[in-house]
């Protein structure tokens, strides 16, 4: 498994399924997803490589799929939908900076953007970064860059800091909620990060 982290380097690493993967594996993951490094210790010696990837992970609602189908009957019982949530630990959940629930798509359903019109904006929002200074995507900030660039008014840092208080929001957990407002804010051609911002940024954290 280590082997696939290293290879992922500056690249992707998709896990489908996720729950379905070992607890050993899974735990295994939360220091490169991290830190961006493999450390690999032996009796006499330390090894340390690189590996900065991106990680997105796949998993169903339930054991049998169909919790969230409003066409389908869910089969599971309460017991073994809490199983399944429970293969994923909480230190490995809160190193994950978004949580998409997916709908079932409809015939009539219209997307709001083409691809084309989201790939323009995705620049623009970099080149919007890059001119504030940036010399790393908001998602590989340190703690300094995001007291310097994720600038929030005051009525989003109200917001925030009622989170924080309702919530119990780990310093990690503040700072990734940080970290996605930023990149709202940017997509949004906002020099702060507002309240609509942060709250967008709120949703996107793991659901009970």
């Amino acid at each position: 498994m280590i082997g696939e982290v290293g290879l992922a380097h500056n690249g992707i690493l998709f896990f489908d399924e996720l729950p379905h993967f070992s607890k050993n594996i899974l735990e295994a993951l939360r220091e490169p997803m991290q830190d961006n490094r493999i450390r690999i210790s032996r009796v006499n010696s330390k090894v340390e490589y690189p590996s900065d990837f991106l990680f997105i992970g796949a998993m169903n609602p339930c054991p049998c799929g169909n919790l969230l189908n409003e066409h389908l009957e869910c089969r599971c019982n309460e017991l073994e939908i809490q199983r399944y949530k429970n293969r994923l630990s909480d230190p490995f959940l809160d190193r994950i900076d978004m949580n998409v629930v997916m709908q079932n798509v409809k015939a009539d359903d219209k997307a709001s953007f083409t691809s084309k019109e989201l790939h323009r904006k995705v620049v623009e929002s970099h080149i919007f970064a890059k001119k504030r200074g940036q010399d790393s995507f908001n998602a590989k900030l340190s703690d300094s860059d995001i007291e310097k660039f994720c600038i929030l008014d005051d009525e989003a840092q109200s917001a925030l800091d009622m989170a924080i208080a309702r919530f119990t929001l780990s310093f990690r957990s503040i700072k990734k909620i940080q970290k996605v407002g930023r990149t709202i804010a940017d997509l949004d051609s906002s020099e702060v990060i507002k309240k609509n911002h942060l709250l967008e940024a709120l949703s996107y954290r793991r659901r009970s």
